[in-house]
This record gives C-alpha cells, sequence and structure tokens, in this order.
C-alpha cells in the first residue's frame, strides 16, 4: 500500500511539474509573441515617422517653385530596402512668401498601411535685413565716382574699397557704411522672381522675362515702376519685376521702369554673373539688382536713377553725369509685396 502511495504523490507531483512547465512555456511563448508583435509595430511606428519626415523634406525642397503634391512616393534606405511611403499637399498661405505642408508617411505603404504618421508643417521666406533695404547704392564690391558731375541722394553700403574715400557733401546726402559682411551679394529667390514676372503681360502680349536674343533686339522695358496700381490701398500696389536674362547694355536715351534684376542664367548656374552697364542718358524710375557691375557712362544731361542699386562683387562704376536717389517707396513695395527673399525656414511644426 505504501508502494502505491508512494508511485501515487510521484505521478501527482509528474503532473504539478508538466503543468507548471505548460504554464511558464506558455507565458514565455505568450510574452515572445506579444513582444514580436511590439516590435514590429515600434518598427512601423518609427518608419512611418521617417517618410513623413522625408515627404516634408521633399515638399520644402521644391518651394517656392514647385507647389504641387506628391502620391504614393517610396521611400528606400541606402541599401535599397524599402522603408515605407509618403504623401503631401503644398498649401500656399501667403504667395511667394509663406505655405503649409501636410504630409503622411505610410509603412509599409499607403494601400495598405500598419501605421500612418501625420505632419503640418508652416514654412515661410525670411525677410532680408534692415540694411539690404537702406542704400542708394549697396555693393557687395567696390565703388568707384569718377568726376564731379554726380548727385547721390541716399546711403552707400560696400563690401569692398570706395574711391574717393570722402565724397563732396554738397554732392552726396548720405552716409557710407563699408560693410565687408555684405559680400558676396545676397542671392534674392530667382525662380519666384521669374514667376511674377511670366505673369506680368504688357499690352503687346509679351511677358517681363527679357532673353539675351529680346534685349539684342531691342525690345522695349517697362518704362514704369508700378505694373498694377487697381487696389485702392497704395501699399498693395504691385511693381514690375523685369526679369533679365543677360547683360543689360542700353545706349541713346533711357526710359525704363520696375524692379530690375539683371541676373542672366542664375537659375541653372548659381555662379553665373551679369552686368548692367548704361551709355546714355534718361531715367531709371524703380531699383535695379544686377549680379555683377552696375556701371554708368553718363552723357548729355545725365541719367536719374529714382530707386536704388545693388550690385555684386564687380562693384559700381559711376563715370559721368548721373543722379542717383533712394525711394523708400519702392524699396516697401518690393519688400512687402515681393519679398525677394531666397532662404527657407520651419516656422512651426507638430504631429497630428
Amino acid at each position: 500500500a505504501m508502494i502505491k502511495n508512494e508511485k501515487g504523490i510521484l505521478l501527482l507531483t509528474t503532473y504539478l511539474i508538466v503543468s507548471v512547465l505548460f504554464v511558464f512555456s506558455g507565458m514565455f511563448f505568450y510574452k515572445a509573441f506579444w513582444d514580436a508583435r511590439a516590435g514590429e509595430r515600434h518598427r512601423h511606428l518609427v518608419r512611418s515617422f521617417y517618410c513623413a519626415e522625408a515627404g516634408v523634406d521633399r515638399a520644402i525642397a521644391g518651394l517656392p517653385g514647385i507647389t504641387a503634391g506628391v502620391s504614393n512616393a517610396v521611400l528606400n534606405s541606402v541599401a535599397g530596402e524599402k522603408q515605407g511611403e509618403y504623401s503631401y499637399r503644398i498649401l500656399t498661405v501667403d504667395p511667394f512668401r509663406k505655405w503649409k505642408i501636410e504630409c503622411q508617411g505610410f509603412s509599409p505603404d499607403e494601400a495598405q498601411p500598419v501605421i500612418t504618421r501625420s505632419l503640418e508643417v508652416y514654412v515661410a521666406k525670411r525677410d532680408l535685413p534692415d540694411n539690404f533695404w537702406e542704400n542708394a547704392i549697396y555693393s557687395a564690391g567696390n565703388v568707384r565716382i569718377t568726376g564731379k558731375a554726380y548727385t547721390i541722394d541716399g546711403n552707400i553700403r560696400y563690401g569692398g574699397s570706395m574711391v574717393p574715400s570722402t565724397l563732396d557733401p554738397v554732392l552726396f546726402t548720405g552716409e557710407t557704411f563699408p560693410d565687408p559682411d555684405i559680400s558676396p551679394l545676397i542671392k534674392l529667390d530667382f525662380e519666384g522672381m521669374r514667376q511674377i514676372a511670366a505673369t506680368q503681360i504688357k499690352a503687346d502680349g509679351s511677358d517681363n522675362i527679357y532673353t539675351a536674343e529680346e534685349i539684342a533686339s531691342g525690345s522695349r522695358l517697362p518704362e514704369d515702376f508700378w505694373y498694377d496700381t487697381s487696389d485702392p490701398d497704395p501699399l498693395n500696389w504691385m511693381p514690375n519685376v523685369v526679369y533679365v536674362e543677360t547683360d543689360l547694355v542700353l545706349n541713346g536715351n533711357i526710359d525704363i521702369g520696375g524692379f530690375m534684376l539683371v541676373v542672366g542664367d542664375v537659375i541653372s548656374d548659381p555662379d553665373e554673373t551679369s552686368e548692367t552697364v548704361i551709355n546714355g542718358s534718361g531715367e531709371i524710375d524703380g531699383c535695379v539688382y544686377t549680379t555683377g557691375q552696375f556701371r554708368v557712362n553718363g552723357g548729355g544731361n545725365g541719367l536719374n536713377v529714382l530707386g536704388g542699386v545693388w550690385s555684386g562683387g564687380d562693384g559700381v562704376r559711376l563715370n559721368g553725369s548721373i543722379f542717383v536717389e533712394y525711394h523708400k517707396e519702392y524699396m516697401d513695395a518690393i519688400r512687402t509685396i515681393i519679398n525677394p527673399s531666397s532662404i527657407l525656414q520651419i516656422i512651426s511644426w507638430r504631429e497630428v
């Protein structure tokens, strides 16, 4: 009887041990299963976020020129492994100045996502510094003024040297500021400016983009600074944006106006520089931005520049009879309405 009891106890103990092992192994496999699922979910969570960020980066890279959205874009690793997909759309908050990007990242793909992450990002162009807008002459290079037939009303800021170093106070009303930090010349949003010029249609049906062939053939440039003054509030008037894709060489009687951008092929070649050379007399009713040298050989009754001048590292040369007057109204119009900055920055970011 004792032997039978011992066998019964042993059998019971065995069953108990086996049951405990089954319980523990079940718990182990259950935990391993859920850990694996949690790990897989975390992987999708991270990858979908990376995809959303990649979509935002791609959207920003295309601004301000490209505002079309993208769908089902695939994000691959360096090794070529698919990480997921993203889609985004771009909403224009303020034309040429501010945009809202709504982007979603999907893992493993948009059709059957395990995880979707959504980002909302606002991007804007950073305004240019005040000292960019406060000068009759702003040169990233040298300023050379010859003779006594000049009159300059406004400040001169230069990145190189100035000759003569001191100007006649009768001929010059303003201050001079040597400022090597302004060299090289600040690059504007050339693509955005070109887009505006393309939409400004003159009476003859042509736009405000001027190619080398058009300049060589003597195509007529606008004569007035303003393109559109129909708004009852003058603060909303739109200047002519005159985009010149070559050197601007003008001879004889000059009568042109607008925000003149003499930039050559700078969009496809960032190192491109083009110069403005004016031989003759007349008037520029506006502001001239030239990536190369701004040179005037004034003759006869001289040349009047009513607005301001920016030039690149090749500097400014004023020879002969010339009058340059700073015009704050024109500068404010360019700054407020066009705001030609080239620098985009994220001003707000959140996951939604």
